[in-house]
């Protein structure tokens, strides 16, 4: 009878180091952040907040388009570290989150103090994850979600030009 419970102890074990352990890359609270940082090699965009308005500090006459500032803190914020890749840096190439391949993210509070930064990278054949790392560890994941196409450093993915002014009809003018 005892090794039965053993031996179920050991099955017991074995089941829970299969489940996959995930948490989301940042865990803060993202009312706290007011700037995000996207650079892609020798592009870089800054998203700036002041009270309740993002805007552009490369194009500060575009309009935000608030849907993508949505899918930063609904999905990139919330994006989960899936599955641990390497913990190995001679192969963050491999997974495209060295400082050359990775689009760089990092976000700030109001004083300017980094909250967070991570570096995404996408190699590989696989459309629906990418791999994650932060700046100053060493450990690599895999995402549950690819949310490298929405670090997008191009200012019209991000804004819009505002509408044109209508041209006001004169009603006093005849024919």
């Amino acid at each position: 009878f005892g090794l039965i419970i053993v031996l179920f102890l050991l099955n017991n074990k074995s089941q829970s180091d299969l489940n996959v352990h995930t948490s989301e890359i940042f865990e803060g609270d993202s009312s706290k952040i007011f700037r995000f940082q996207i650079i892609n090699k020798a592009d870089t965009l800054d998203l700036i907040r002041t009270d309740s308005t993002w805007t552009i500090s490369q194009a500060d006459t575009l309009i935000i388009k608030n849907n993508q500032i949505d899918n930063l803190f609904n999905r990139v914020l919330k994006v989960e570290k899936e599955l641990q890749v390497t913990k190995n840096s001679d192969k963050w190439e491999k997974f495209g989150v060295n400082d050359s391949l990775g689009k760089k993210f990092v976000f700030y509070d109001i004083e300017n103090n980094i909250i967070g930064n991570f570096i995404f990278g996408n190699e590989g054949q696989d459309y629906q994850h990418n791999y994650v790392r932060e700046s100053e560890e060493e450990n690599v994941y895999r995402t549950n979600d690819n949310v490298f196409y929405l670090l997008n450093t191009s200012v019209t993915y991000w804004g819009k030009n505002p509408p044109k002014p209508k041209a006001e009809v004169d009603s006093t003018s005849t024919k």
